[in-house]
């Protein structure tokens, strides 16, 4: 049996990866490594969050149509969870380049010129996303001096804005090591 086409996709991106590393430089090698290991872990917490959210959605739903008792917060501890499970897996998905690719215009240019159109789209998106992280900052600082608590179940809100800037810092970090690991192919004419 064969594997299917997500495990296929991520085989080749890590084989890609160690081919490339065998020649890449030691800090950047350092830095992917720990990127790489850093993005995981928020990724297998991400799979927890959405493990416990099934367990209260299944006894809301259970306790609303079956008790008439259903659970307070639910609604709002789902918009929470949700929130860190999208920031924490955002840079495993960067990672294993699964975020939508349209390509249609690349596969016209040269493999050089696509490299230096990919490394300026990591260089920006690396200055967008410190900006983001930046605002995400702010906005959590803001939160908890306001002591803004949530409607339902009154739990401070500045905890989970700090935490999606957590998952926010571990996504710009995603592109930081794409930008130097394409800088490096462009560099030396990979």
């Amino acid at each position: 049996m064969g594997l299917n086409p997500v495990n296929e996709k991520n085989h080749s991106v890590e084989e890609n990866k160690l081919g490339e590393n065998e020649t890449m430089p030691k800090f950047l090698q350092q830095l992917e490594k720990w990127v790489h290991r850093f993005n995981n872990a928020l990724h297998y917490v991400s799979a927890i969050i959405l493990f416990l959210l099934m367990f209260i959605t299944v006894g809301d739903v259970f306790g609303r149509f079956a008790l008439n008792n259903p659970i307070t917060g639910t609604y709002e501890l789902t918009g929470l969870a949700l929130a860190l499970i999208i920031f924490f897996s955002l840079g495993r998905t960067q990672m294993v380049k699964e975020h939508i690719d349209i390509d249609f215009f690349m596969k016209k240019v040269s493999l050089k010129t696509q490299q230096i159109i990919h490394l300026c789209i990591a260089l920006f998106l690396f200055i967008f996303m410190i900006l983001v992280t930046w605002q995400l900052y702010e906005f959590a600082m803001r939160t908890m001096l306001g002591k803004e608590l949530s409607g339902d179940l009154g739990i401070s809100l500045h905890i989970f804005i700090f935490l999606t800037t957590i998952g926010a810092i571990a996504f710009t970090l995603t592109f930081l090591t794409d930008f130097f690991r394409l800088l490096f192919k462009v560099v030396n004419n990979r």
